[in-house]
């Protein structure tokens, strides 16, 4: 989803500093001054950054961070694609991890979607199934935060901009900007109304770098928000490339909306979270519900987030006094209630499917079984090894690894 701002750190002129050319591709930045922030906000960036599930990071320390980071402007090239753009702000070590070559991307799953884009009233730019686009690099990658006080976050996308072609800079420059000015310059404020969070390998070293950076894909970061998506984005950093999936079936001529914030919390948290960090009143279909329906969704949201009445497949597998399908049951109703908010971007959904799959499995149901488990094997990436394995357990139900375990006396005493 797309990265939250942080307060900018780097106000300073990069007259201040200078940009070293060593090759062609790559050119490195000398910090000549580098000062602590004030005590007041790096306590309020750790708090942030250490609170933050996505990024991972319970120990950032913002002064270490600081301190210990030494950039690069850097071409990615690409072995299946020349002319393909990819310029990158990047920790020296963050770089030096990059293979010299970027292999070609592997081959998109059918769910993948096709697109084309045209502009849509009172929305910005929507996007309609139409034309095949996937997957996609980046055009600009830079580091969630940009530790550097001796250059000004303008004159970083300047310089990132400056090594595009015109053609690529002009399509930047027409990406959407939520920000006021204010706020920021054009250029911060498209790199912050547009940059989707992709994940890159980090050194393992003190103070490392954060592995989530904010990356701009021209076609892609046009996707307009929902609070039940349908499709996601799916970064692959092995090939530096970005696929949008459905995950569901998505018509000719409907939008392609993604998730921009986690959308398991109420519409009033929702909106206000939407409103705070892109500046715009979400007016989708399932913000768009009359009041009696807003606080059934609200209601089912929170139960999909605390998960309540699931039993432990182990326990329903050893106590009888667990009826046979209440493991099924509950997971089925987890089922339904994602379905109808419109949450499949959610990580329990996959879970579900194969929760109950593995309750057939267990109480020996061959119909309900193979039901559940091609629903499962369709969720997932047709590539996937897990596809591959699930519809060998299809195909001979028996040799499924829990098959009969609810109705065998000893389930986890087997060769």
């Amino acid at each position: 989803m797309p990265t939250a701002t942080r307060p900018s750190m780097n106000r300073a002129s990069s007259s201040e500093s200078s940009i070293a050319s060593t090759s062609a591709s790559t050119s490195y930045l000398r910090r000549d001054r580098c000062r602590p922030p004030p005590l007041q906000f790096c306590a309020q960036m750790n708090a942030d950054i250490r609170s933050n599930p996505v990024l991972d990071s319970p120990y950032f320390d913002l002064a270490g961070h600081i301190g210990n980071r030494a950039y690069c402007l850097h071409n990615v090239a690409y072995a299946d694609s020349p002319t393909a753009e990819t310029v990158t702000l990047l920790d020296v070590g963050v770089k030096d991890l990059l293979p010299v070559l970027m292999p070609a991307p592997t081959v998109l799953s059918p769910k993948g979607v096709t697109f084309a884009i045209r502009h849509s009233e009172g929305r910005g730019w929507a996007r309609h199934v139409r034309s095949a686009e996937y997957p996609q690099r980046p055009i600009l990658v830079a580091p969630y935060i940009i530790a550097l006080q001796t250059h000004s976050e303008a004159d970083i996308y300047a310089a990132l901009l400056h090594r595009l072609s015109a053609d690529t800079r002009m399509r930047f420059m027409e990406l959407a900007n939520c920000k006021p000015a204010e706020e920021c310059g054009t250029l911060e404020g498209i790199m912050r109304t547009n940059a989707i969070g992709i994940s890159l390998n980090v050194p393992d070293v003190p103070h490392p770098e954060l592995a989530t950076h904010r990356g701009i894909f021209l076609n892609i970061s046009r996707c307009n928000h929902s609070c039940g998506p349908n499709a996601k984005w799916q970064w692959d950093p092995a090939s530096f490339s970005l696929s949008l999936v459905a995950l569901r079936p998505i018509h000719a001529g409907q939008e392609i909306t993604v998730a921009y914030i986690t959308p398991t919390c109420s519409r009033t948290e929702r909106r206000a979270k939407l409103k705070a960090i892109y500046n715009f009143s979400c007016r989708c279909e399932f913000c768009a519900r009359p009041a009696s329906l807003t606080f059934k969704s609200d209601a089912a949201r929170a139960e999909l987030v605390s998960e309540s009445g699931l039993p432990s497949f182990e326990n329903w597998c050893l106590d009888a006094n667990i009826p046979d399908h209440a493991l099924i049951d509950a997971h089925m109703r987890a089922v339904s209630l994602i379905e109808a908010e419109g949450l499949q971007t959610l990580d329990s959904y996959g879970k579900h499917l194969d929760a109950i799959a593995m309750g057939y499995g267990a109480l020996r149901d061959v119909e309900g079984f193979r039901e559940w488990a091609w629903r499962a094997m369709d969720f997932r990436p047709m590539d996937s090894g897990a596809s591959r394995v699930l519809e060998n357990w299809i195909l001979d139900p028996e040799t499924f690894p829990v098959w009969g375990w609810r109705t065998s006396p000893t389930p986890f005493q087997r060769d």
